[in-house]
């Protein structure tokens, strides 16, 4: 045994006995969960990347949804949960949940040198994610134009993985609305693949689809930092509205100013390119044209609305003024299948004395600026085809998007492992990218559905403090395991416990 150092008046020393003690016993509930869910089975059915030998695809899968949960932000960090001896034996009893007595001894052959580890290794990992990188789709890649690889076999099967989970939160939790905030977020990379964002660093731009009813990521297309924001964003969204399960009745999106194409417009529009649904309704940030400016100069003064919030039961004016703009490109004019001309509402702000400095025309603004009647304005636009709401409740529900989105891109860069991706190869990232959005997504269905209101809104940071990081010791004692810990900790497991038994089990 290596010699103690003294540290604050205690001894520091290697423990001679083997004690199965956890740093992560709260990581136990989210494995009952993705038991409770069928994701075993689902990641059995669904992706099929392992082969015969190693680890199966269940165990690979779940690796690194426990990886993302715990913290870790790279492949290497697996090494970390290995270290744990307690979560070690936890997951282990919960690897092989649902399979036949001939299926896990089938498993365990697997492993033809033996098996030296419970979690698989970081070259295993690795390895998984590069299978989903296809060589054959970077070869079509032309050097400055902007391209987005077709995912193969194994990266569309992760893709089908949240597809399945999505249709377990809304068999536990329906809604017939889902409301989808379409946004893109840059990822920083230094990858010798990256290629520069418009921000001027290097890094991926995926595409992302957030589910606001079920505060979870419908879909989401990883993309290089180069691809513009408004490129193809219409295939991302079909994909995403087919995945929508059948109990959804009425879909609204919501966009900024990358979703303001004219034929996206139109395909929500039309009812008949989506008969499930009918019309898309839809908010989207408009482009500020010239002749839109010209709409605008035609609004008169009297027809500006001061535009208010309800903050602590009052309302309170927010600075900025709303008008109905009669506007229609001529590109719209001859949209096939659309009816009716859409609606165009403005939303001016004035410019603070410090901010009217700036050129007149806006042409050194970082924002559309226009002067009306010698005052200088802030001016952002709307168009929708929602024909009958009043303009505020328009405007108020559009910019609900806003915090939303940019919340869920903090939650993946920094509460998961999305700011740090682990290849030089678009696919082996693009699946690292996948798995995190499921594990994030597990983690939405925990907060809401079992732990309940009061975690709803607490960010990863609380969550990891107060529950995952539960300390415990697994003891065995007659041919059972128990998981021990202080008396009000127990207490709280066993309420998250009688929450998880409350769930009805997916039936297979």
């Amino acid at each position: 045994m290596r010699q103690s150092v003294t540290m604050l008046g205690f001894k520091i020393e290697e423990d001679p006995h083997d004690s199965e003690v956890t740093g992560f016993a709260g990581l136990l509930p989210y494995m009952n969960l993705w038991d409770r869910l069928g994701m075993p089975k689902a990641v059995d059915d669904l992706v099929h990347i392992c082969g015969d030998q190693g680890y199966l695809d269940r165990q690979l899968v779940s690796s690194v949804f426990l990886l993302n949960l715990a913290g870790g932000d790279c492949v290497s960090d697996i090494d970390r949960l290995e270290s744990d001896a307690g979560l070690c034996r936890m997951f282990g009893r919960a690897q092989y949940s649902g399979m036949s007595r001939v299926a896990v001894k089938a498993a365990q052959k697997r492993f033809r040198s033996g098996r030296s580890r419970t979690f698989p290794g970081a070259t295993q990992i690795s390895a998984f994610l590069e299978t989903c990188h296809d060589e054959a789709e970077e070869k079509k890649r032309v050097v400055g134009k902007a391209f987005i690889p077709a995912p193969n076999e194994h990266l569309s099967s992760l893709v089908k993985l949240n597809a399945y989970l999505i249709d377990q939160a809304q068999r536990l939790s329906p809604t017939e609305v889902a409301t989808l905030d379409c946004d893109a977020t840059l990822v920083e990379s230094q990858a010798k693949s990256a290629l520069f964002c418009y921000k001027g660093f290097s890094g991926f731009q995926p595409f992302n689809i957030f589910w606001a009813e079920q505060e979870m990521v419908l879909h989401s297309q990883f993309r290089d930092g180069n691809v513009p924001a408004g490129f193809d964003i219409l295939r991302p969204i079909k994909e995403a509205v087919s995945m929508l399960p059948d109990s959804v009745q009425t879909v609204m999106v919501r966009q900024d100013t990358a979703g303001y194409r004219n034929d996206d417009l139109a395909w929500f529009e039309r009812a008949n390119e989506h008969p499930r649904f009918g019309r898309i309704l839809f908010t989207i940030s408009s482009d500020i044209t010239p002749e839109f400016r010209q709409a605008v100069a035609r609004v008169g003064a009297d027809e500006w609305t001061k535009e208010y919030r309800v903050r602590g039961g009052k309302q309170v004016a927010t600075g900025r003024e709303y008008a109905e703009v009669i506007y229609m490109s001529n590109a719209q004019a001859v949209l096939t299948g659309v009816e009716e001309a859409f609606r165009f509402i403005a939303i001016r702000e004035k410019m603070s004395d410090q901010l009217s400095l700036l050129d007149m025309e806006g042409s050194k603004a970082p924002f559309p600026v226009m002067v009306m009647g010698n005052v200088q304005y802030k001016l952002h636009a709307i168009v929708t085809n929602r024909r009958i709401e009043p303009a505020a409740e328009l405007i108020e529900w559009h910019y609900q998007r806003c915090g939303k989105s940019e919340e869920a891109h903090s939650i993946m860069k920094s509460d998961f492992a999305g700011g740090q991706l682990p290849s030089g190869k678009f696919g082996a990232n693009a699946a690292w990218w996948a798995l995190m959005i499921l594990s994030m997504n597990v983690h939405a269905i925990m907060k809401r559905i079992v732990l309940g209101d009061k975690w709803a809104k607490k960010r990863m940071k609380a969550v990891r403090f107060d529950l995952i990081a539960t300390p415990a010791r697994i003891v065995h004692h007659a041919r059972q395991a128990f998981i021990r810990m202080n008396r009000q900790l127990q207490k709280w497991f066993f309420d998250i416990q009688a929450a998880l038994a409350g769930l009805q089990p997916i039936t297979v």
